[in-house]
């Protein structure tokens, strides 16, 4: 597939700002509105003027904001009347960014991609196309680890990708004895997994001997919630993220529960994927309009028809079946709410392979559920932007807009923080100081709709 993008991002296009901020006006190119700009630019310099910034820092957004990118990396910000900066060349790419909002770009935590009929050169630009810059995956396959050294030397389109082991506790890896537990870690390590998956199955004394043995090869166990053991345990033993609300069902209907093993997590400093968005669409599988989602077209074969069997087989079982899966989330939801109120860490993750969980977009889903669960829209983008980042301990270069960050960022045409449905009104994005301008994302949806056929 063939993508408008910008090739600014070589390495001998990078240099480093020598200059110091002033009081002087600035003096650029003339400004062009973003649906005028041609997305392909040979300048390595990108500027966004007059801009609205939620920069993720908490403060209050900041209008008639200049943002200077340089290669791959923020090299200025501050007010487009007082900003000063190094000459800036000709040919520099500037976008008139009045009454548009630019903040850091999308995380999805919880990605999965598969291998059957999965188009690489399609699916991992929809993300982009969604304004998520870096997925989480939570399965690791082997090719993902190719895949990632393409997008990193910018031969594929896609995502920053921070990679799961093998899952230890699922399919051939359930009931895996204490050796087992110890080699898979190994294993996870020498094949250059960022953390050890864990999923439902794996026996308890081999859950603690997989802990020890990653804690030894510094690597993070995240995942599900073991059958074999409680969330508190989990939490104790240092496993860093808990997905799906596993092993929280307790937690759920006793709100005394709920706040001890808040404070239990705020402590241990583990974090919560709820995934509401798959959880809340297994609830409501009954919901025929579901199966009418337009998005659906961007879905690939296998995945679309799967969950449309799933919707008309729904149909099939008792209401009660459904208002008690309903009530379910709604508890979920309720609990989610509590443990942001509590401190508890809340990342944004949409376990895309369930059914209408759908690639790129579920994290806008995602993100409104949690507004839904109680978090205010500033914490929800935060749980998909800041929140990631800390997680990861890439703070020092991802997760908020300011001076020497890299240029991961989304142009939206509307304020978030006044309605989170305005995540979706993506008007540009920049991936690693690449701009992808309206042509391009509408390109990227255009193709990957060709390829769902």
């Amino acid at each position: 597939m063939q993508l408008l993008l910008t090739n600014r991002l070589s390495a001998t296009q990078r240099i480093k700002m020598r200059a110091r901020l002033s009081l002087l006006l600035i003096v650029f190119c003339p400004a062009v509105t973003v649906g005028q700009m041609d997305p392909v630019a040979e300048s390595s310099w990108l500027i966004f003027k007059n801009v609205t910034v939620i920069d993720m820092k908490g403060r209050l957004p900041k209008s008639g904001m200049t943002v200077v990118i340089h290669g791959n990396r923020i090299v200025a910000t501050g007010s487009s009347s007082v900003i000063r900066t190094i000459s800036i060349p000709k040919n520099a790419l500037t976008i008139d960014g009045h009454q548009k909002f630019l903040l850091p770009a999308f995380w999805d935590m919880h990605a999965h991609l598969g291998t059957e009929d999965f188009d690489k050169n399609s699916y991992l630009p929809l993300f982009i196309a969604n304004g998520v810059t870096s997925i989480r995956i939570m399965d690791g396959e082997p090719e993902y680890h190719q895949w990632r050294k393409e997008i990193e030397n910018g031969s594929l389109i896609g995502p920053r990708m921070f990679i799961a082991s093998r899952v230890v506790g699922f399919s051939a890896l359930s009931n895996i004895s204490e050796a087992g537990a110890r080699e898979e870690v190994k294993r996870a390590k020498k094949e250059g997994a960022d953390f050890v998956k864990v999923h439902d199955s794996v026996p308890r004394q081999s859950y603690f001997a997989l802990i020890e043995e990653a804690k030894r090869l510094n690597l993070p166990v995240e995942g599900h919630v073991p059958t074999s053991i409680s969330a508190a345990e989990a939490s104790a033993a240092g496993q860093k993220s808990i997905e799906h609300s596993t092993g929280l069902d307790e937690a759920k209907l006793d709100e005394s529960k709920a706040k001890v093993l808040s404070a239990l997590f705020t402590m241990n400093r583990t974090w919560l994927c709820p995934t509401l968005i798959m959880r809340n669409n297994y609830a409501t599988l009954d919901n025929q309009a579901l199966a009418r989602d337009p998005r659906l077209k961007y879905v690939k074969s296998s995945w679309r028809n799967r969950w449309l069997r799933m919707t008309k087989a729904a149909a099939d079982l008792p209401s009660a079946e459904w208002s008690k899966r309903k009530e379910m989330i709604r508890k979920e939801k309720l609990l989610v709410g509590r443990m942001q109120q509590s401190g508890v860490g809340i990342l944004a993750g949409t376990d895309d392979a369930n059914p209408y969980s759908m690639v790129g977009f579920g994290l806008h889903d995602e993100m409104a559920m949690l507004v839904e669960a109680g978090l205010t829209p500033l914490q929800a983008l935060r749980a998909a932007t800041l929140n990631p980042a800390k997680f990861f301990d890439k703070l020092d270069s991802l997760g908020t807009i300011e001076k020497g960050k890299l240029a991961d960022l989304v142009l939206l045409d509307a304020n978030p923080l006044t309605d989170i449905r305005n995540t979706k009104r993506i008007s540009a994005v920049v991936v690693n100081g690449r701009y992808f301008s309206p042509a391009a994302l509408k390109k990227i949806l255009a193709d990957v709709e060709s390829a769902a056929k």
